[in-house]
């Protein structure tokens, strides 16, 4: 029930009742005990859940503060997209990404993420049809620009992970530490020791066993 009141606020823009709620499932998680793999899988993905969505509402705060900053602005809207959310959420990331990065004329990811946009399954449906239409021109017009305004950090051809605490990639090989419990990352080793900005309660770079839930 709870990720689902999660699920509601944030479709809504309800963030940070969602964000409370998913730090709530978080804080309750590690008193659940499991009964048998299936039920340890699906508590262990709820943790991931958490963080996905924690870290998407808190880079979205972010967004916010760094409106007038085209380069911030347009970093942070595609970090938003990288967050592992329902493909109905991922939607709304990537339609405020795609709009964000064609007003400042990065257009090189604007297409991208109009792509990425246009291969959803839920752009099919007729009530997107305003949205398909709108991507498939900026798509269109970003392509014959073909050049993006600015320098950005943002690399959508490597894999990386979210800093939770700078909202920068961490490319993969890359050093960062790690919190044991919500698997957050961090690039700046000084987070070693410090509470993992994603639960409030944890401590990064501790070794553990992690989240361990059968009894």
């Amino acid at each position: 029930a709870g990720i689902r009141n999660g699920y509601r606020f944030f479709q809504g823009g309800k963030f940070n009742d969602s964000r409370a709620v998913f730090q709530d499932v978080l804080a309750k998680i590690p008193f659940v005990v499991t009964t048998g793999r299936q039920q340890e899988s699906e508590v262990k993905e709820m943790v991931v859940i958490c963080r996905e969505y924690i870290t998407a509402i808190r880079i979205k705060g972010a967004m916010s503060e760094a409106a007038s900053d085209p380069v911030r602005a347009t970093e942070l809207s595609a970090y938003f997209t990288h967050c592992n959310l329902q493909p109905v959420h991922l939607l709304l990331a990537l339609r405020s990404a795609m709009g964000t990065a064609f007003k400042h004329k990065n257009y090189i990811v604007a297409a991208s993420f109009a792509r990425r946009l246009l291969e959803l399954p839920d752009m099919s449906s007729e009530r997107n049809a305003d949205l398909r239409n709108k991507a498939m021109k900026v798509r269109q017009k970003s392509e014959q620009m073909a050049r993006n305004e600015h320098e950005l950090n943002y690399d959508e051809t490597r894999t990386f992970k979210i800093d939770c605490e700078k909202f920068v990639p961490i490319y993969a090989g890359e050093p960062s530490e790690v919190c044991p419990y919500s698997g957050s990352s961090y690039s700046d080793p000084a987070m070693k020791g410090k509470i993992c900005a994603t639960t409030g309660f944890t401590t990064v770079g501790t070794q553990t066993l992690g989240l361990v839930t059968g009894s």
